[in-house]
């Protein structure tokens, strides 16, 4: 990587004005809407262990605590039996302690992401790594996915290091690869998604150890918790619309855009299936495109994106898969010989910051509902824009795919350079240069 300040000092500055948008924006009138003023999905998955604790079903309605000191509304408990019993240590110290030790575990796992991605990509453990992987991981802040991740108190980022995790142990021949993946698909059901990637990559081992590992999962579920295991995988799992409707503009799936498109509040089935049939077809065929021309992480993101897109309701902080399509668009400029591949990271910043607009609202908090994100803005804006600002990330998933397919099928020198430039598989002098500190 590197060492000359042209690259330093701008993302230091940048990394400066992407605190200051996270602790200014919004403003002093929403406190509530403030990084830390939230943290809502931390107190559920609290509330979920209290119940398992006090052998309170965790399905059969709204879970709330009155613990919290905030503005809360009873809210149901959505993930698999297994996450309930992990979060069960969470009852064991006060709401603020929790609230405190989540968001310096989030943090430092964003960190670690960002680190993990760059030791993908072949770059040394030096100084220069660590100092860009920092200001990158503080640049992140002001993106809606991690910010919300953070306002929230969601888990997003530790589901992601875990497959991170295990892509790492394939690349270094560990035999427990693939227990990452299971774990996580045991917290949250769509890292299942990564069997089929590890499938058609020919990591038989991995799927097999993660498959594996999920089931421990389920099984353990149903020897401590057997009554709510078997609501959940019996119908809780089908229920989509315990968390909203499809139309949402929060929701910004494959799924959601559909029903927006067409004006309905929940997508026509067939219409969903036929489609994430489509999605999945291209998104893991361009994935593997890249995984076979040695470009493993930018395979793992395109499939971690794709993932998003055809799971039923994705919330925007879900797509935390756009941090290492960051770390991926530094990469390929670093390495590339034309200034407009420069252009790449800060449009995907653009496309996925943190933009907030506040409307009054005495429903809420403060008297104020703010959007964050560029799919929640709202007011007089013509037509076109307005479907495209609120089908944003299916977008940039759209355009990664187009973009890699395109440039993996180029035969010319400045795609050569693009695709071939410093990656893990490279042994070229020049990658080996570009990774040096």
């Amino acid at each position: 990587m590197p060492t000359t300040a042209l690259l330093r000092v701008p993302l230091s500055l940048l990394a400066l004005a992407s605190v200051f948008m996270v602790l200014r924006f919004p403003d002093e009138r929403t406190p509530w809407w403030g990084i830390s003023g939230n943290l809502l999905d931390i107190n559920v998955y609290r509330w979920g262990g209290h119940a398992i604790l006090n052998q309170i079903p965790l399905y059969e309605g709204l879970l709330s605590g009155g613990d919290s000191g905030r503005y809360y509304a009873p809210m149901p408990f959505t993930y698999p039996p297994f996450s309930g019993l992990l979060f069960t240590p969470l009852t064991q110290v006060t709401p603020r302690l929790m609230e405190a030790g989540w968001t310096a575990l989030t943090l430092g796992l964003l960190y670690l992401a960002i680190r993990m991605c760059f030791r993908a990509l072949g770059y040394r453990d030096d100084r220069v790594t660590v100092q860009v992987s920092l200001c990158l991981a503080v640049i992140s802040l002001s993106l809606e996915p991690v910010r919300t991740t953070l306002w929230l108190g969601q888990i997003n980022i530790l589901l992601m290091v875990l497959v991170l995790a295990d892509h790492l142990a394939w690349r270094s021949g560990r035999r427990w690869a693939g227990i990452g993946s299971g774990l996580a698909a045991g917290i949250k059901l769509t890292p299942a998604f990564f069997w089929v990637y590890w499938l058609i990559t020919g990591r038989w081992r991995m799927t097999v150890v993660s498959g594996l590992t999920f089931l421990g999962t389920v099984a353990l579920g149903f020897v401590l918790i057997p009554r709510d295991a078997v609501r959940y995988w019996s119908g809780t799992l089908f229920d989509s619309q315990r968390i909203g409707q499809d139309s949402l503009v929060a929701n910004q799936s494959l799924r959601g855009t559909i029903a927006r498109l067409a004006g309905l509040d929940m997508a026509p089935t067939w219409a969903w299936l036929i489609g994430a049939a489509v999605v999945a077809a291209a998104g893991l065929g361009v994935a593997l495109l890249a995984h076979r021309a040695g470009h493993r992480l930018l395979g793992l993101t395109l499939a971690g994106m794709t993932m998003t897109m055809v799971s039923p309701f994705t919330w925007g902080h879900h797509w935390v898969w756009l941090v290492p399509l960051l770390v991926l668009t530094v990469h390929y400029a670093l390495g590339a010989r034309r200034w407009f591949v420069w252009l790449l990271p800060p449009l995907l910043w653009a496309a996925a910051a943190n933009w907030v607009q506040s409307f009054p609202d005495t429903n809420f908090p403060d008297d104020r509902w703010v959007g964050m994100g560029l799919f929640m803005l709202g007011g007089d804006i013509p037509h076109a824009v307005f479907a495209t600002i609120t089908n944003v990330y299916p977008l940039i998933w759209l355009v990664t795919v187009v973009l890699t397919a395109l440039l993996l099928r180029s035969r010319s020198a400045t795609a050569a350079r693009l695709v071939d430039h410093g990656t893990a598989d490279d042994p070229s002098p020049r990658a080996q240069d570009h990774r040096r500190g």
